[in-house]
């Protein structure tokens, strides 16, 4: 027999509503508690030992917002409508969680700065994208979400912050030194 496929008993005992649990879910077609005990403790393991990548990481993600996902589609669906807005969020948004797992590690000390500047420089080109999308909804009159105006009262304050930065890039030093 295998190292992987060997078998250790052990035996426990575990709070009723655990128990309840464990029974009420299939987990894989599993129906002993027995065999349901197994697969999650496979599971536990393999999460913990895997989820340190992104590639892993964001199918974890993936995995976990699925649910909540399809039931969005399901009622965009049923009421004929959708949002680019949340789709957009939907798909950064775990990208972006995901590159933090992944970070996990702690780099050599000679290493740490240039680890920084890369976490750093990544998270902003992921909320840059974002960001970039949100702005390009508010360009036709109607955002394409399910609330068509949605970003009307929300894109001034961005707009003033472009202007200001815009500015501040137009001055020379010299102007700042007889401000």
């Amino acid at each position: 027999m295998s190292e992987q496929t060997k078998t250790v008993p052990i035996s426990g005992r575990i709070a009723q509503a655990d128990y309840d649990f464990l029974m009420a879910n299939r987990f894989g077609g599993k129906v002993t508690a027995s065999e349901k005990l197994r697969h999650m403790a496979s599971f536990f393991r393999h999460y913990h030992e895997n989820f340190g990548d992104y590639a892993d990481g964001l199918e974890e993600l993936s995995r976990l917002l699925l649910p909540s996902r399809k039931n969005i589609k399901e009622l965009e669906n049923q009421l004929a409508i959708h949002s680019e807005v949340l789709d957009q969020a939907a798909n950064v948004l775990p990208q972006a969680l995901a590159f933090l797992i992944s970070r996990q590690s702690q780099p050599p000390q000679n290493e740490a700065l240039p680890y920084l500047l890369k976490t750093e420089e990544r998270l902003l080109q992921l909320s840059l994208r974002m960001i970039e999308q949100i702005l390009r909804f508010g360009l036709t009159s109607n955002a394409p979400a399910y609330n068509p105006r949605l970003l009307d009262d929300k894109l001034d304050t961005i707009v003033e912050l472009i202007g200001l930065l815009s500015s501040r890039e137009q001055k020379s030093p010299n102007t700042d030194k007889q401000s």
